[in-house]
């Protein structure tokens, strides 16, 4: 499967298993595969969070998402609704995504040269080698 076919599965399944999250247009996941997870636990803990809260009444308004993407080398969760532990909540992904490689999820930190981004030392390595080959 490419990339774009992974893409397109990976939206598909958020939005089919958020639906009150994705109700508006947000924009895409405007991310690398490697956050994905990050979006996929949050996502789920936002709407747990909520069902929990609202059982009785309405408590906490639904979360809907904004926007999602990557600024700066690090993870932008934009959205209406929520309380304060949701907020918390988008910190904590915001968080672990500035120290998670944006391609692959494992350990990785802000590297800059251009457009900064956050990586491991493999998918540093791999992005200065097509930069310098790409200079020849």
């Amino acid at each position: 499967m490419n990339t774009e076919d992974q893409y397109e599965a990976f939206a598909q399944r958020m939005e089919e298993t958020y639906p009150k999250m994705f109700a508006n247009p947000y924009g895409g996941f405007a991310v690398s595969q490697g956050w994905w997870p990050i979006l996929e636990k949050l996502c789920a803990n936002i709407q747990h969070h909520i069902d929990w809260k609202n059982r009785q009444s309405e408590v906490v308004s639904q979360v809907v998402v904004a926007q999602i993407k990557e600024k700066f080398g690090g993870l932008r969760f934009y959205y209406d609704g929520g309380d304060d532990e949701i907020s918390g909540m988008v910190r904590m992904a915001e968080s672990w995504a500035d120290a998670s490689c944006e391609e692959c999820g494992a350990p990785g930190q802000r590297r800059s040269g251009g457009w900064i981004r956050t990586l491991c030392d493999h998918h540093e390595a791999e992005y200065q080698a097509r930069k310098n080959k790409s200079n020849e």
